[in-house]
């Protein structure tokens, strides 16, 4: 059972230098070397930025919720619930072996996707103060899709979601992983309105036009909401040598 946390601050290490994340709040603590604000309602020291996503209100009926889901993304997700043999799973107080492993399967979707790895300093973090859930798909053994959640009563952001076509393309379709990889939002969505997240949260959405695989991404969260929310994030260092070194970088 998920046992939801109303936290809105973290302090931890990262290397030498102290580290906060502040998320979802207007008194962001910025007494550390490193100060993130994540999804923050005002512009802190006018040192942030704008960030968009997009949001679902689980306070909703889960019928409205399904109803707002484009009509096509409900038949594939009702072919892949009705029709396939699957486990849906979340997980939260991961073991140690646990985390390094699904942070190794991100990563390895990382580099065919030419991204950033997961920045593993920061789940850890959150494994630690029982704020990180993993969820995922798996047929056969093999784990389809997978999801990391910063996980609290106000909301259930979502960092990272990703399939492993690259790895099982010669066993499923594409237009496989596609189903299974809405399925896992909407049993992710009906989970955490069951255990009483407020919110669902896509955590970004590109309000760009020239980025395709951003605009791609954004086609995909905008099949189950178009409610954008504009909020604020970035870093603030407090650090003199840290401030030293990225104006050296100049």
């Amino acid at each position: 059972m998920i046992q939801l946390k109303d936290i809105t601050q973290l302090k931890f290490r990262r290397g030498v230098f102290t580290v906060s994340d502040n998320f979802l709040t207007d008194k962001a603590d910025l007494s550390c070397d490193i100060n993130y604000c994540i999804q923050v309602p005002v512009n802190v020291e006018n040192s942030l930025n704008e960030f968009s996503t997009l949001m679902i209100d689980l306070h909703q009926p889960l019928e409205s919720i399904w109803e707002n889901i484009y009509h096509r993304t409900r038949d594939e997700i009702r072919s892949f619930t009705t029709n396939q043999k699957y486990v849906h799973e979340i997980l939260s107080d991961l073991s140690e072996s646990q985390l390094e492993e699904f942070i190794r399967y991100y990563d390895d979707f990382a580099r065919t996707k030419n991204i950033k790895p997961a920045e593993a300093f920061r789940l850890k973090a959150y494994n630690k103060a029982g704020i990180l859930v993993v969820s995922f798909i798996k047929q056969e053994d093999k784990y389809l899709c997978i999801n990391f959640y910063r996980m609290t009563q106000k909301r259930a952001a979502n960092l990272y979601s990703f399939h492993q076509k690259h790895k099982y393309e010669k066993d499923y379709s594409g237009s496989h992983f596609g189903r299974a990889h809405r399925a896992l939002h909407w049993e992710d969505i009906r989970a955490f309105k069951l255990v009483g997240v407020a919110n669902y949260d896509f955590c970004g959405w590109y309000d760009g036009k020239e980025d395709k695989e951003l605009l791609n991404i954004n086609k995909f969260k905008e099949q189950f909401t178009t409610h954008v929310v504009k909020e604020y994030s970035g870093v603030i260092y407090k650090s003199r040598l840290i401030k030293f070194i990225k104006l050296f970088k100049k």
